[in-house]
């Protein structure tokens, strides 16, 4: 088996790594930036995504790091409940920085490769050119694009796929304070005024939170007032919201989009494209790192089992996780844009208020199958 050049040191690229690390594949790991690292702030895992680090013996790790999450509650304004949901799997909820040490902590150092930023690739027969930005050159039999949804090699081979806006905008921020008991492993989600707010426990001593609102792609903050425009914009919202806000220790600002479900090749030639850099999804379902794990893992299985024959591993890739990704992407834009419309708003909270009990427990249960990797 050749070696397998990854593109990107985020989540997907660390997790294919150590997949392929423990398949006994040979692999270089490529990052642009000084070190690997994450922004300030959480990523939920859920079940599937936690029995793939099980495989590389970091589950226990990533959940003791972490916050154990069983519960969703959907509040209102005034964290009256709309509906609690008991999750038939618990998730975790960890600062992303941690986990990205705890996939890093487990790979020799001298496969890693940081200031490396690409700039061009060229497809060759049998190979791929890669050119870096500090002149470095290579030629590569695989490569594994895993450089988030602003991906130069994707633009760069498939240059009609475009990033979809959603009109959304999110802010993130970790508040250094621990939530009352009564939130102790739960996520929770305040809909209100076509806005949302969600905050769960990180760890013991520490919260994270999300604020979402509808904002037009491209929006600028004020860095020295940013504090007191989310407190206005959730002023009518619990006394915690304002508190978690106030005593927040950053505020990291994204607008939500994705990358549409349209029918798409996910490789080309000795070049295939993993997690955010070819199917991008808003964070609705909370699914975005989890599915670039899952993509990493069922990659590594592939080539472990198939020993070279990248024409049929990326095809065998596509076809088993493209069902997947194209119902939580479409379902997660669908939730979103119901629960920020003036018009649309109240019909879903009144679906999630009365729905039954089953229609959540075969979504988490579909969140979270990985059977489709017995076709493979």
């Amino acid at each position: 088996m050749e070696t397998v050049n990854i593109i990107g040191g985020g989540i997907g690229g660390l997790t294919l790594a150590n997949a392929l690390q423990g398949a006994g594949i040979d692999f270089k790991l490529f990052e642009q930036a000084p070190q690997l690292t994450e922004v300030g702030a959480a990523i939920g895992i859920s079940k599937a995504a936690l029995d793939i680090l099980d495989t590389f013996d970091l589950g226990d790790q990533v959940k003791n790091a972490g916050s154990i999450t069983q519960y969703v509650h959907i509040a209102d304004k005034n964290l009256k409940a709309i509906r609690a949901i008991s999750a038939e799997w618990p998730g975790v909820i960890i600062h992303r920085a941690k986990l990205i040490e705890i996939l890093a902590s487990n790979l020799p150092q001298e496969k890693i490769h940081l200031n490396r930023k690409l700039i061009h690739l060229k497809s060759e027969p049998g190979f791929s050119t890669l050119q870096f930005s500090d002149g470095f050159e290579m030629k590569s039999a695989c490569t594994v694009m895993a450089d988030g949804i602003q991906s130069m090699a994707r633009n760069q081979i498939f240059p009609k796929i475009r990033i979809r806006y959603s009109q959304q905008t999110i802010w993130r921020g970790i508040t250094p304070m621990p939530l009352p008991k009564e939130f102790n492993h739960t996520y929770t989600e305040i809909w209100a005024n076509s806005k949302r707010f969600l905050f769960a426990p990180m760890d013991a001593n520490n919260a994270c939170w999300l604020a979402v609102k509808n904002a037009p792609a491209g929006g600028q903050d004020n860095p020295h007032t940013i504090r007191q425009d989310l407190l206005k914009e959730y002023d009518t919202f619990h006394p915690l919201v304002k508190e978690l806000l106030m005593k927040s220790s950053n505020f990291i600002r994204n607008d939500l989009a994705d990358l549409g479900s349209q029918k798409r090749n996910w490789y080309q030639d000795k070049i295939v494209f993993l997690g955010d850099a070819i199917h991008a999804t808003t964070p609705n379902l909370a699914q975005g790192g989890c599915q670039a794990m899952e993509d990493a893992f069922c990659l590594s299985l592939l080539m472990k089992k198939h020993q070279g024959d990248f024409s049929e591993i990326f095809q065998t890739y596509q076809n088993l996780r493209s069902e997947k990704v194209s119902f939580i992407v479409n379902t997660s834009w669908r939730f979103g844009k119901m629960t920020h419309s003036p018009f649309l708003s109240h019909l879903i909270t009144y679906f999630f208020k009365y729905a039954p009990k089953n229609y959540f427990i075969k979504l988490e249960r579909k969140l979270n199958d990985l059977s489709y990797l017995n076709g493979g």
